[in-house]
């Protein structure tokens, strides 16, 4: 008798992995990987352990902020401010960073956005938490509009 196996990791970005009591009401819930690049200020490619022996690339946006960005800037201080969030990005979290995924959604552009952490000695930080602190990023909702960056970069305190 011949079986027909077809892997569900084929038909989905992410496995279920049961990690926590999370995982239960969201199955995407925590995963580990490691930093492959960083785009921008709020985004990085990363390699995530799916599985066993399976990992896969892919790009996270960090959730619950925005960067200024780097391409298609409305003024030369957004591009800085922008280039000083993935300097800070790439010092913390730069290529081979062992990395915490918690909490990953697929938004409407099929993008994965996450809760990004890196272990420093004694705890988990998050990348969100890091940016917002260094006056580098915005707290950040779905429902908000743009970030007005040029006008913010007036009363920006470089330090």
């Amino acid at each position: 008798m011949k079986f027909l196996l077809i892997p569900l990791f084929c038909t989905f970005p992410f496995v279920l992995l049961a990690q926590d009591e999370r995982s239960i009401e969201n199955p995407y819930a925590l995963y580990f990987g490691k930093v492959i690049r960083v785009i921008d200020g709020d985004t990085i490619i990363a390699e995530v352990d799916l599985w066993p022996g399976l990992t896969q690339e892919i790009a996270v946006r960090a959730k619950g902020i925005d960067a200024p960005e780097l391409r298609r800037v409305g003024c030369e201080e957004e591009r800085q401010w922008g280039e000083d969030a993935k300097d800070l990005v790439e010092k913390f979290y730069g290529p081979g960073t062992p990395i915490r995924l918690e909490d990953i959604i697929i938004d409407s552009f099929g993008r994965a956005i996450a809760d990004i952490r890196r272990w420093r000695s004694d705890r988990w930080l998050y990348l969100s938490n890091e940016l917002v602190d260094q006056q580098l990023a915005v707290e950040w909702e779905d429902d908000q509009d743009d970030v007005p960056w040029c006008l913010l970069a007036q009363t920006r305190e470089i330090e």
